[in-house]
């Protein structure tokens, strides 16, 4: 596969695409992956994205935040911040990834690394890769407890267990939770879980009446409510039983990671979303909110995608823009993921995109980037930015970053973010969004710099006097 080196671009004009008043820059974070910035100021829109090359000095895969799906001793229950994800994995780059509830924990399928860490949610598309291959569609899921003369069917794995459910939370599951009081059977001999997996276990204690159990190592812990609680009463404690797995739809003889989401976005280079079938609702497709997409391409480059959303600067895509914006880019299959508030994309550790709630949110899950680390040991203090302290409010404000010597560094080099009441391009150009402040960040070969930048508005008129 051709490695393609990307360049800066300062001013490209998207001609044929219908984007009037549009420009786009692509900046090379490390060999096989690149981050690129459009904005259409007439729509307007941003859009950012991450392009990689699996197997080129890149890898990819899913990580839960925190080191558990689902932590009830934590406030979040377990969920966290992308950036935190990121430091804490050593990634170089990523994005949002499944929805989540209440409970913290990946509302559909997540494997990561070959191992099963959510099941997923019934009808919705996934998006799974391997070496080689990739995948945007539904998976199924089918699993057993096989034992005492029966044979139970489980509804799903790492998840709170709902009416008449009949949940398997493993170790990396953390807590096994219920909504409502429930039976929790202890199973001895716990074994990584795949999309195809049978192995034993043997029965151990029986805790009745409770709604979370915390799942201790080498256990797994079974969870049933209503009439699967009533069956799962009738193991004998003591005896062995068997856990089978059995999904289908994807390959899994090929694909190690997988996240959910939904709906799907592209087949074959078409458009295909089925909200209805999905189990979404018609104002999530119609409506223009913050996206965010995976998506692949058949030259086998890897496409993650957010655009901003609920703001003056970006008013968001529907899911037939969002299917427009992959198919555009050169996916052939995509789907779309977590959005609104949680759409974030960062690139070694910096904020990329402006989060439609005006900081990060603490998500459940994310797919991380990892490869040639593009920081060089840069003394801190090698470089500033450069340009004015205040903005009046409806102008723009050009930015640069000079190193000690006064030399300015090239626009290809430098990576801008912006948050407040102004946002700033890849070209350095600060536009103003309201009176009030705005933190400028620029990364440059391993140096994080930030400053704050006043945005002046007009002196307010004085209050009328009293008659």
């Amino acid at each position: 596969m051709k490695l393609r080196i990307p360049f800066a671009v300062t001013a490209l004009a998207l001609a044929g695409l219908g984007l009037a008043q549009s420009q786009a820059w692509e900046k090379l974070i490390t060999p096989g992956l690149t981050y690129r910035m459009e904005i259409d100021l007439q729509l307007p829109r941003v859009i950012h994205a991450l392009r990689y090359t699996p197997g080129v000095n890149v890898s990819s895969r899913p990580e839960i935040a925190g080191e558990v799906v689902i932590d009830m001793d934590t406030e979040t229950k377990g969920r966290e911040a992308l950036s935190t994800t990121i430091e804490r994995n050593g990634a170089i780059a990523g994005i949002n990834a499944d929805f989540f509830p209440w409970t913290g924990d990946p509302l559909g399928l997540m494997v990561r690394r070959g191992e099963l860490l959510s099941s997923p949610f019934p009808d919705r598309s996934v998006f799974a890769w391997g070496a080689g291959y990739s995948f945007a569609g539904p998976a199924t899921f089918r699993g057993s407890i096989v034992g005492s003369g029966m044979t139970l069917s489980l509804d799903g794995v790492n998840q709170e267990c709902q009416e008449d459910m009949l949940i398997l939370n493993m170790p990396v599951g953390g807590f096994a939770t219920s909504k409502e009081d429930a039976l929790y059977v202890v199973l001895e001999g716990a074994q990584t879980l795949t999309p195809k997996s049978s192995f034993k276990a043997r029965v151990g204690l029986f805790t009745p009446d409770i709604k979370q159990l915390k799942v201790n190592k080498d256990q797994m812990v079974l969870v049933g409510h209503g009439v699967a609680k009533d069956k799962l009463a009738k193991l004998e404690r003591g005896s062995e039983v068997t856990i089978n797995i059995a999904m289908g739809g994807v390959d899994w003889d090929k694909a190690v990671n997988a996240v959910g989401g939904g709906p799907l976005l592209l087949s074959n280079g078409k458009e295909s979303i089925d909200v209805a079938k999905e189990h979404f609702g018609a104002a999530f497709a119609t409506d223009r909110h913050p996206r965010t997409a995976i998506g692949s391409t058949p030259q086998g480059d890897v496409w993650l995608v957010v655009v901003d959303g609920r703001q003056d600067m970006s008013r968001g895509a529907t899911l037939a823009e969002m299917a427009a914006i992959m198919r555009r880019l050169g996916c052939t299959g995509a789907i779309n993921l977590d959005g609104g508030g949680s759409s974030t994309l960062n690139v070694m550790g910096v904020t990329m995109n402006r989060p439609s709630g005006g900081a990060e949110r603490a998500i459940s899950n994310s797919l991380l980037l990892f490869g040639v680390d593009p920081v060089v040991g840069t003394d801190p203090g090698s470089f500033v930015i450069k340009g004015v302290p205040r903005v009046e409010m409806g102008k723009t404000a050009s930015f640069s970053v000079v190193d000690v010597a006064g030399n300015t560094i090239p626009v290809r080099d430098v990576f801008w973010s912006a948050m407040g009441d102004a946002w700033i391009d890849q070209a350095g150009i600060l536009r103003t969004l309201k009176p009030g402040k705005c933190q400028i960040t620029a990364w440059v070969k391993g140096v994080k710099m930030t400053v704050e930048v006043t945005v002046e508005g007009a002196s307010a008129p004085p209050p009328a006097q009293k008659s």
